[in-house]
């Protein structure tokens, strides 16, 4: 199906350097933490300072260091792999193309997948047709705006027949994105599909946060250089507190799309 217009990131639309810099993202960030952690650790003992507190800094500040630069990555992930078409009849479509690829276990098969992701942009970039994953936006249930764009939460139907709920992201980068903005406004407002269920990721958000704090305290008390508690505690406390820290990170990101 050929499209009247495409809307892709800049970066894309120029040539695509997708795999390159996902896959390169990823063992940057890798070895960031590698050696972060590794000098750490020399500076303790070099400098005689006590590893326990040490290796309390390092796992706390390593693991928010590593969080801040995978979300930055993750989001220009999907910047970049993110497509959306209109057509002459004025339907619209939209494609993540990461969905088009297969990754396969390890490091290498996710390098292998980010690559071919980034040919897929290029080809599709060329072409300008409409490839067959691509779903079709048939009602844009909430549009909402924050510091990197936009989120649309919208209904989809997809390519083989029926319907689904999705999210996308319209960036900023993303040159015309004034029309696709009022494609998608059109869209608002159709009664035809199911209603948007009442947001309770705020709640969700709050309680994940004050687990995190109950038992980053529990932590910091059974650390064995604090003392307070049984250091049996520490460990258990340590694994529960990363557990509710991912689920606060996922909150906060569900709560940054507007779902």
């Amino acid at each position: 199906m050929e499209s009247k217009k495409m809307w892709t990131s800049s970066r894309t639309a120029r040539k695509s350097h997708y795999g390159l810099r996902t896959a390169g993202g990823v063992l940057a960030v890798t070895v960031l933490a590698t050696a972060l952690t590794a000098g750490g650790v020399f500076l303790g003992f070099r400098l005689e300072l006590p590893m326990e507190a040490v290796s309390l800094v390092l796992v706390v500040g390593v693991t928010a260091l590593v969080l801040v630069l995978a979300l930055a990555l993750g989001r220009g992930s999907v910047r970049d792999a993110t497509v959306f078409y209109l057509t002459e009849d004025h339907r619209l479509f939209a494609l993540d193309v990461r969905s088009l690829v297969r990754y396969t276990g390890g490091p290498i098969g996710f390098a292998a997948g980010a690559m071919h992701t980034q040919q897929l942009l290029r080809e599709l970039a060329a072409s300008g047709r409409i490839p067959a994953g691509a779903q079709e936006i048939l009602q844009v249930n909430r549009l909402k705006e924050n510091a990197h764009g936009h989120v649309i939460l919208c209904l989809v139907r997809h390519p083989g027949g029926g319907s689904a709920r999705r999210t996308f992201f319209l960036w900023e980068s993303v040159p015309d994105r004034e029309m696709l903005l009022q494609e998608l406004e059109r869209r608002q407002g159709w009664t035809g599909g199911p209603e948007v269920p009442e947001n309770h990721t705020p709640f969700r958000l709050f309680c994940s946060g004050l687990a995190l704090a109950v038992l980053a305290a529990l932590c910091v008390l059974s650390h064995p250089a604090v003392g307070q508690l049984p250091g049996t505690l520490y460990f258990p406390c340590l694994g529960a507190a990363f557990a509710a820290l991912i689920c606060l990170v996922y909150f906060i990101v569900r709560q940054n799309r507007g779902e």
